[in-house]
């Protein structure tokens, strides 16, 4: 039993250096303001993993929040679109690919205000982020609620408010149209025509490497992320 545990640490621990400099090195926060059902933002917990199947638009610009909930994003592989599309420079439109996934980091709720803080991970980084949050986790935790508690007065940007942003952006990270989780063990199939904007974002943002290629997550210990887990604790609180 102690040689199987034993390989199992290993395995989790498999490329962790590579995973955690393409998750944290050069990571930015990114701006994606919704209005949600409580029902749905509910559905959001700490330490969930999410996929989500399309092409995720955000901005970086941060500032008040109209709406009641905001995805904080902070992100090393966000492709700057409005490089590529001046007109859309306005928006400080950015894009992270699809089948990405992501870690919920902290909700924080400011009255009727919600913040939910996800971490961008790379595929072959899920098994690991499942298990194990860092003293980096917690640091990005304090600045997100900082970031929160700075803007929460300021006044919205009004191109965010426009309605080619809002028809863009105004729905839940990791969804479907049906406010249901993407699973985690299959993937959403990308059109013909989509395929050269995920290949562009890779280029763009020089997400290359087979790290984070996508891919279906099967995990074999369904109960090994439960809350107090060892390797849960290893590197943060």
């Amino acid at each position: 039993m102690k040689e199987i545990k034993n390989m199992k640490e290993n395995e989790l621990f498999q490329n962790s250096e590579e995973i955690a400099n393409w998750t944290y090195s050069g990571a930015t926060l990114y701006y994606k303001d919704c209005d949600l059902k409580p029902a749905v933002s509910e559905k959001f917990t700490p330490g969930q993993i999410l996929r989500n199947g399309y092409f995720l638009d955000v901005s970086w610009k941060g500032a008040g929040i109209k709406f009641n909930t905001r995805f904080l994003i902070a992100s090393s592989k966000a492709a700057k679109l409005y490089e590529v599309n001046p007109a859309n420079e306005r928006f400080g439109h950015c894009c992270i690919n699809a089948n990405s996934y992501f870690k919920v980091l902290d909700i924080y709720k400011i009255g009727d205000k919600t913040q939910i803080f996800l971490l961008h991970i790379p595929a072959k980084g899920v098994k690991y982020f499942r298990q194990v949050q860092s003293n980096i986790d917690t640091d990005f935790i304090q600045k997100a609620r900082d970031s929160f508690d700075n803007k929460i007065n300021m006044e919205p940007s009004p191109e965010l408010l426009e309605p080619f942003w809002l028809e863009r952006t105004n729905f839940p990270v990791g969804m479907d149209a049906y406010d249901k989780f993407y699973p985690l063990d299959s993937l959403t199939p990308l059109q013909k025509e989509a395929q050269p904007l995920f290949s562009g974002i890779r280029n763009l943002t020089g997400d290359t490497s087979e790290l984070n290629v996508p891919e279906p997550i099967i995990f074999s210990d369904p109960g090994s992320d439960e809350k107090g887990g060892f390797w849960k604790k290893l590197f943060g609180k």
